[in-house]
């Protein structure tokens, strides 16, 4: 397999190694902290095994944060004006916010929204379980192949990947305030995460230096050990 195809795999979680780098992380190495023996992952994400790794990581791919907006980053391009103000008039209070939100960063992300946000911290926990031997290099390269299908799918460039991610981020840190949507908007508008973004492009080692976001996704084999589970 070539080492670009596997650097730029590995790659999909560089939001999370900006992120981690002060830490350690690393955005090639197939450990996320090189460093590290073992990770703890419970507290945050309550994963203590193989099993409940992969059960996180296949709901989360498709089904996690970005299932909130997905819909409307979709259909914000294909309504006109007219036809997305009655759309959006037809929203709850709260998702109105969400709309607005949708509004000012449809631009930025495109139409694949929040989905990053998802995609990156997948990745980010595929090279920590492949550090705990939860899973090998085999199958967390089996399953970023398949979220890089995706990836490539919904987003245009390294740019508006990680601004997916970015925005994600955004949505996040304001799921607290769901019932002050005065509070709510206003958190939406800012991140405290912007230095994150300043270091994927600064980085002379993140993948935005040296690999093109177009490459050429090779097809993988699942491997027999992942037989058992329908995911793909």
């Amino acid at each position: 397999m070539n080492q670009d195809y596997i650097d730029w795999l590995y790659g999909l979680s560089a939001p999370m190694v900006a992120l981690n780098k002060e830490s350690g992380a690393s955005y090639t190495s197939p450990f996320f902290f090189p460093g590290y023996e073992y990770i703890d992952m419970q507290k945050d994400w309550g994963i203590h095994s193989r099993e409940t790794l992969l059960a996180m990581v296949f709901n989360m791919v498709d089904d996690g944060h970005a299932t909130a907006l997905s819909k409307h980053y979709f259909m914000y391009p294909r309504l006109s004006a007219l036809d997305w103000l009655n759309y959006t008039e037809k929203q709850s209070d709260y998702d109105k916010v969400l709309l607005e939100f949708v509004e000012q960063t449809y631009s930025e992300c495109g139409a694949g929204g929040i989905r990053s946000w998802d995609y990156a911290r997948m990745g980010y926990i595929l090279r920590n379980g492949i550090t705990n031997k939860f899973i090998t290099e085999e199958e967390a390269l089996w399953i970023l192949y398949r979220i890089g299908l995706r990836t490539q799918y919904y987003y245009s460039s390294w740019q508006s990947y990680f601004s997916g991610w970015f925005v994600g981020y955004q949505y996040w840190e304001s799921l607290t305030n769901k019932e002050d949507l005065e509070r709510l908007r206003c958190d939406l508008c800012r991140s405290s995460q912007t230095w994150t973004m300043t270091k994927l492009y600064t980085d002379e080692d993140s993948p935005y230096h040296h690999l093109p976001w177009h490459i050429e996704i090779e097809e993988l084999e699942k491997p027999e050990s992942l037989m058992e589970y329908a995911w793909s």
